[in-house]
C-alpha cells in the first residue's frame, strides 16, 4: 500500500508542475499551432494558456479563462485575411500580446471540367490488390463531359446524369467482374476518354494482378494472437476486427489488398488477415469441407465446454446475445450429419445447445446460457474445437474478483496534451493506480498493465489479460477532440453486445458526476474491447481537449469521485447479474 501510495504521489506531481505557471502574463497556444495559417474551413478555435489569474481578451473581447489558466473559444472566419489580437494580463497590470491569422479560402465547388481531359479516378478496392475471379471492381472518373469513356477490357463507363452529381456533368462511373480469362500481370489500369479523334488516358495509382487460377493457396495461422478483419482499410485503430483465431488455423486465401491477404472462410463469407500472420510455407491441397463428428458438452470444477471433432483446424466466428444469455460459433467449412448427440454432463451455465446448419458449409453451435455471458474462449486440441465458456461468479460481489486494470498510454506513447500541457499518460497511471487501491480495499485482487510511467504495447497488454483471463477489465483513457468548446463529457466504449451491460453500469454513475454524456458506444475497435473471454470496459473518463473538463480532472477531490462512481458502477453491474 505505501508502494501504491507513493506512485500515486509521484504521479500527482508530475500533473501538478505543469501549473506551477509564472504570475506574469503569457499566452501559449495549442490551437492554432502557427501564427499564420491558410485554413479551407469557416469555423477555427483559438485554445490554450496563460497565467493562472491573468484574463484575457481576443479583439478586445473578454475570454472565459478557467482556474488552470486555460482558455478555447470559436470563431467563424470570413473569406480572406483574418487577425486576432490575444493580450493576457497579469495582476500586476503587465501585458503580453500575440496575433495570429488565419487566411480563410473555402474549397471550390466541383465544376464541370471545360478542356478535354480527365480529372481523376477512384477504383474500389483501395489499394495494391492480387484478385481471384468472380471479385469486382468498382471505378469512379471525373472528366470532360459528353465524350466516350472506357476502362478496362474496354468496357464502358456511364456518365452519370447531372442531376445525381450536384448538377455537375463528367462524372462517370462502372464495374467489372473478374473473368477467367482476364490477366493483371502487376500492372496499372488505364481509362480512356474518347471525343472524337482526341483520346485522353489516365493510369490507376495502384497496380493489380491475378491469382493463379486452379491453384488454391493455403495457409495457417502462426500463434493464437491472430485476427479477422472485416476489411483491409482501417481509421487509426486499425480495420474493424471479426475475431481471433487459434493456432494453426487453416485458411484458403484467394486475394490481396495492401498487407493483408484476403481469406474465404465459406461459400458466403470472406474476411481479412494481416499476411505476417498466416504461413503459407506449408502443402498445399484443395480445401474440403469437414464433417462433424464426436460433439461433447460437459462441465468440470472451473467452467462448461462445448466441442466436436473436425477433419482439421478450420476458421471460426462467434456472437452473443444477452437477453436471452447465447453464444453462437460458427464454424467455416464444415458440415453436420443427423445425431449429434446434444446430451449435457454436468454443466452449470450451460442448460442446452443446438447444432445448426445456416449454410451447406456453415456449422454452427448455439449455446443456450442460464444467464448473460461472462466470457468464453475458443481453441483447439487436435482438430478438436473447444468452446470454454465462464461460468458466473458464484460470489457476486467485488470481494474474491480477479479485475484486470489498464492504465492507457505510457512512455513514449503519451496519449492526447491538455491545455496545460498534462499527458493523458499521467492522468491514466493516476486514476489507474486509485482505482487499483479502492479495488483492493473492496478485497479484490488486481492485475496492472502498467504500475509506473513506462512504455507498455497494446499486443503485450492484450496478451498479459487474455492469459490472465480476469472476471473483468477495465482499462483507463481521456478522451480528445480537435473542437475543445462543444465537445465534453464522459464516455464507456465496447465491442461485443455482452460487455454492454458492464459498461452501461459504470456509464451511469459516471454521469452522476456532472459531466456531459458522451454516450455508451458499443461495436468499438480498440484492441482491449476485442477478447471475449471476460467483460470489458474502455472508460474514457472525459476530454481531456476541453478546458471545463481538464479543469475538473487536475482536480483530486473529482479524480476520487470518479474513481468512487466507476466502483459503484461494478456494484451496480455485480447486482444486476445476481438478478437474472
Amino acid at each position: 500500500m505505501k508502494h501504491v501510495s507513493r506512485l500515486i504521489l509521484q504521479t500527482l506531481i508530475a500533473i501538478v508542475v505543469p501549473l506551477w505557471a509564472s504570475s506574469q502574463a503569457f499566452i501559449r497556444l495549442s490551437q492554432p499551432s502557427r501564427e499564420q495559417t491558410n485554413v479551407s474551413t469557416a469555423r477555427q478555435f483559438i485554445a490554450g494558456r496563460t497565467c493562472t489569474g491573468c484574463k484575457v481578451t481576443i479583439n478586445n473581447e473578454k475570454v472565459y479563462v478557467y482556474s488552470t489558466g486555460t482558455f478555447a473559444v470559436k470563431k467563424e472566419l470570413t473569406e480572406g485575411s483574418n487577425t486576432f489580437t490575444i493580450v493576457a494580463e497579469d495582476d500586476n497590470g503587465k501585458t503580453y500580446t500575440k496575433n495570429i491569422t488565419w487566411y480563410y479560402a473555402p474549397v471550390p465547388p466541383p465544376r464541370v471540367t471545360s478542356t478535354f481531359r480527365i480529372d481523376f479516378m477512384e477504383i474500389s478496392p483501395k489499394g495494391n490488390l492480387e484478385m481471384s475471379v468472380g471479385d469486382t471492381l468498382h471505378i469512379k472518373m471525373k472528366g470532360y463531359p459528353g465524350a466516350r469513356a472506357t476502362w478496362f477490357n474496354n468496357v464502358p463507363l456511364r456518365e452519370l446524369p447531372a442531376s445525381q452529381t450536384g448538377g455537375v456533368a463528367g462524372y462517370y462511373t462502372g464495374m467489372y467482374v473478374l473473368q477467367p480469362s482476364d490477366s493483371l500481370l502487376n500492372g496499372k489500369i488505364q481509362v480512356r476518354l474518347h471525343n472524337g479523334s482526341e483520346t485522353a488516358i489516365l493510369n490507376s495509382t495502384y497496380r493489380y494482378s491475378m491469382m493463379p487460377h486452379g491453384i488454391p493457396l493455403m495457409g495457417r495461422t502462426i500463434d493464437n494472437m491472430t485476427y479477422l478483419t472485416s476489411v483491409a482499410e482501417g481509421d487509426r485503430l486499425g480495420p474493424d476486427k471479426i475475431g481471433y483465431l487459434d493456432k494453426d488455423v487453416l485458411l484458403h486465401v484467394i486475394g490481396r489488398q495492401g498487407d493483408y491477404f484476403k481469406v474465404r472462410l465459406s461459400s458466403n463469407r470472406t474476411a481479412f488477415i494481416p499476411e505476417a500472420l498466416v504461413d503459407t510455407e506449408i502443402p498445399q491441397e484443395s480445401p474440403a469441407v469437414s464433417i462433424v463428428s464426436d460433439a461433447k458438452v460437459w462441465g468440470d470444477d472451473k467452467a462448461d465446454y462445448v466441442s466436436v471433432e473436425l477433419s482439421d483446424k478450420l476458421p471460426y466466428t462467434s456472437t452473443q446475445t444477452v437477453s436471452p444469455g447465447k453464444i453462437i460459433v460458427d464454424i467455416h467449412g464444415a458440415y453436420a450429419e443427423q445425431g449429434i448427440s446434444s446430451v449435457l454432463q454436468g454443466t452449470r451455465e450451460i442448460n442446452g445447445v443446438q447444432w445448426q446448419q445456416p449454410a451447406h458449409d456453415v456449422f454452427r453451435m448455439a449455446i443456450s446460457l442460464k444467464h448473460a455471458p461472462w466470457g468464453y474462449q475458443i481453441y483447439y486440441e487436435g482438430n478438436r474445437i473447444t468452446v470454454k465458456v465462464k461460468r458466473v461468479p458464484e460470489n457476486l460481489s467485488l470481494r474474491g474478483l480477479v479485475i484486470g486494470v489498464d492504465a492507457g498510454h505510457g512512455g513514449s506513447n503519451m496519449g492526447s496534451v491538455g491545455l496545460t500541457g498534462v499527458y493523458e499518460k499521467t492522468l491514466t497511471l493516476n486514476l489507474a493506480l486509485q482505482l487499483k487501491t479502492a479495488l483492493e480495499r473492496e478485497g479484490a485482487s488486481v492485475i496492472m498493465t502498467r504500475t509506473t510511467e513506462k512504455f507498455v504495447a497494446n499486443e503485450d497488454r492484450l496478451s498479459l489479460f487474455r492469459r490472465a483471463n480476469p472476471d473483468l477489465l477495465l482499462s483507463i483513457h481521456l478522451n480528445s477532440s480537435g473542437n475543445p468548446v462543444d465537445v465534453s463529457g464522459t464516455a464507456t466504449y465496447y465491442k461485443h453486445p455482452f460487455c454492454e451491460p458492464l459498461n452501461a453500469a459504470i456509464h451511469r454513475r459516471l454521469l452522476e458526476t456532472g459531466l456531459n454524456d458522451f454516450k455508451n458506444n458499443g461495436d468499438f475497435n480498440f484492441i482491449l474491447n476485442n477478447p471475449t473471454e471476460f467483460p470489458d470496459a474502455l472508460i474514457e473518463t472525459l476530454f481531456i481537449s476541453n478546458p471545463g473538463d481538464e479543469e475538473e480532472i487536475l482536480n483530486p477531490q473529482f479524480q476520487q469521485e470518479l474513481i468512487n462512481k466507476i466502483i459503484l458502477g461494478l456494484k451496480d453491474y455485480l447486482k444486476m447479474a445476481e438478478g437474472r
